[in-house]
């Protein structure tokens, strides 16, 4: 093989990591932030957490059902607050893992648009879905410290 080939390969190679660390890194966020959601639901008691906090701030209390979900929508605050904490730092983290990927997959489809047809050959990409790959993310969160 040339080395030509040879280069062209190794960038073939190199996109195809970076697609699937990307790929695997959207779904195991998806995951994590779905969990907990899960914890949050558990947390409340059942209740969404916009039904939670319309609950906690309710104060006409016509029958002892609503009388009861607001003792407990104020009881489980604490709980619920760490719950929602922990979410949103596992969610900003999760996020900066999504992004460290996508910005090693942008970098690799540059190199293969780089090649024209080849790439997209390369990929099973047209060129408009590589160039969309190729673009930064305009969002960069970054995760919290700790």
């Amino acid at each position: 093989m040339s080395v030509a080939a040879d280069e062209l390969i190794a960038v073939g190679e190199r996109w195809q990591r970076s697609y699937q660390a990307w790929q695997r890194a959207v779904e195991h966020r998806d995951r994590v932030i779905e969990q907990a959601e899960r914890r949050i639901v558990r947390a409340t008691g059942g209740l969404c957490l916009r039904d939670w906090e319309a609950a906690r701030r309710q104060r006409r209390i016509k029958t002892s059902g609503e009388a009861s979900l607001v003792i407990r929508a104020g009881s489980a605050r604490p709980k619920v607050q760490a719950v929602v904490e922990e979410a949103q730092w596992l969610q900003a983290v999760e996020e900066a893992a999504v992004l460290t990927t996508r910005l090693e997959l942008a970098e690799a489809t540059k190199q293969v648009l780089g090649y024209g047809r080849l790439g997209q050959q390369l990929t099973g990409m047209t060129s408009a879905e590589l160039r969309r790959l190729a673009r930064r993310p305009r969002n960069t969160p970054t995760a919290p410290a700790g």
